[in-house]
């Protein structure tokens, strides 16, 4: 029933907001061709006052005057045009990112909910129950304690992209066995939140780098994060292995797969697939943009590929 009254709440709201966008561009294309208009009038005006004018002292000094005016008008009609194209994409970015900070916004309320509800859920059972076994405790401590996670997670990741965007993350690389690291987040992952589908990992052995330990925990956990989402009751495989100058790190589920037409964005900051109001999938539209940010700063190359049959292929390439 709440899922429903918050639909037909929010439905005419969303629909408003459609119907002045769609009046605010009609409004402006509007504006842009009554501009177009009036100067092509004019500049039919002032041709014909010249011809007129300069009638008297023959046909090249009309002849060069009119290319006066036409070049003059070229040059006025290539700015204008020029001025409405910036103009016109820089609306569409503002739109885009109100659109963004809504959804983030919207989701962002919904994943900090959730968490603190099933927690407050967990000790209000813990505490009114006091007959319980450690059988039967044990269950709901070790759901508050992934919870309490899965919110430290959440906020860790809000700050990172903070700091992030404001050029205040602090790196520091050192010379690291990501062979070994990269294991360690992994097998703590499949002990907290991949119980569905366990990680399989493919870690090639002494594979060392400069990086950023905390940074590199963050690109692994956020690809992870990422796989276990979508991935479904499918495997996830994790692999590194090595080339003469590259460390190559490889995360792949057997989800649905990213469409051809948002692999270019997903990397982009609140940036999600579908709509914020009905969308299944938990997320803020962070933890993409944050592998490519940290990525970024290792000078390492990520890319999306798919996973054939179904499913997707992320590869962060480090220079060693």
């Amino acid at each position: 029933m709440a899922s429903h009254t918050q639909t037909t709440v929010l439905t005419p709201r969303r629909n408003k907001r459609q119907s002045e966008g769609k009046m605010v561009r009609i409004l402006f294309y509007l504006l842009t061709a009554y501009i177009l208009l009036q100067f092509a009038w004019w500049a039919y005006l002032l041709i014909d006052l010249n011809s007129r004018y300069f009638a008297a002292e023959g046909a090249e000094v009309v002849r060069l005057k009119i290319w006066m005016i036409v070049g003059e008008g070229t040059v006025f009609i290539t700015f204008l045009l020029a001025g409405i194209f910036i103009m016109q994409r820089t609306i569409r970015k503002e739109i885009a990112l109100v659109r963004q900070q809504r959804n983030f916004l919207l989701s962002i309320t919904h994943e900090l909910k959730t968490p603190v509800a099933a927690i407050k859920l967990c000790l209000q059972t813990l505490i009114k129950r006091d007959t319980l076994d450690a059988e039967q405790r044990e269950p709901l401590q070790r759901m508050a304690i992934e919870n309490t996670e899965r919110l430290h997670s959440l906020i860790d990741n809000v700050l990172l992209a903070t700091r992030i965007e404001s050029g205040q993350e602090p790196v520091q690389f050192e010379l690291t066995d990501i062979s070994v690291h990269t294991n360690q987040i992994c097998e703590g992952v499949n002990r907290t939140i991949s119980r569905k589908n366990p990680i399989q990992i493919i870690v090639q052995d002494a594979v060392s780098a400069r990086v950023d330990r905390s940074a590199y925990e963050s690109i692994l956990l956020n690809l992870l994060e990422n796989a276990v989402k979508y991935a479904g009751e499918t495997s996830i495989d994790v692999s590194l292995e090595k080339t003469t100058v590259h460390g190559i790190l490889t995360v792949t589920d057997g989800g649905p797969g990213i469409p051809a037409s948002a692999k270019n964005r997903i990397f982009e900051k609140f940036y999600r697939m579908g709509n914020e109001e009905t969308r299944s999938k938990k997320g803020t539209g962070l933890g993409l943009y944050i592998v490519k940010e940290l990525a970024e700063l290792h000078n390492a190359k990520i890319s999306v590929e798919d996973n054939k049959p179904s499913g997707t292929i992320f590869r962060v390439v480090f220079p060693l």
